[in-house]
């Protein structure tokens, strides 16, 4: 009959270092595959800079407004949001601005932008500046989600 034996203490820590960078490499493949995703995001988004803003539209190329625009930029990555910013404001997972990375929400007293990184968003501004780019902060951040 054969006996099994407990683990050395070399054999343990040896396994434990195996396991933690194990857990570590799938860690970090997550946070490239978030960071790929949210780079994607980004980038389709920045295809419609300079169409118009329409109040209450969801047309990334007749005209959205910042809910709509970014309603309809998810929903081309498969993420269903709802169509107000208010309710956008309770969707994924809180994150800090330091930890915002391109694709996250950042929502704001009623307006609602995607992060693109290096301090900016793309939104759909308002009617005489229609869908492009501002500093990230340039009014009060009510919360910041992370749906990638």
């Amino acid at each position: 009959e054969a006996f099994v034996y407990a683990e050395s203490k070399e054999e343990e820590a040896a396994r434990l270092q195996a396991e933690a960078e194990e857990a570590a490499r799938k860690l970090q493949e997550e946070a490239q595959a978030k960071a790929a995703t949210g780079q994607a995001i980004v980038d389709y988004a920045c295809q419609f800079i300079g169409n118009p803003y329409v109040w209450g539209g969801t047309s990334l190329t007749n005209g959205a407004d910042c809910s709509g625009f970014v309603q309809s930029v998810f929903a081309q990555f498969g993420i269903s949001l709802p169509r107000t910013t208010w309710d956008m404001e309770q969707v994924g997972t809180p994150v800090s601005y330091e930890q915002a990375i391109a694709g996250d929400l950042i929502l704001y007293d009623g307006h609602v932008g995607i992060y693109m990184g290096n301090g900016q968003i793309v939104n759909a501004i308002n009617s005489a500046r229609g869908i492009g780019i501002l500093p990230a902060t340039y009014t009060n951040i009510i919360t910041i989600r992370r749906l990638i």
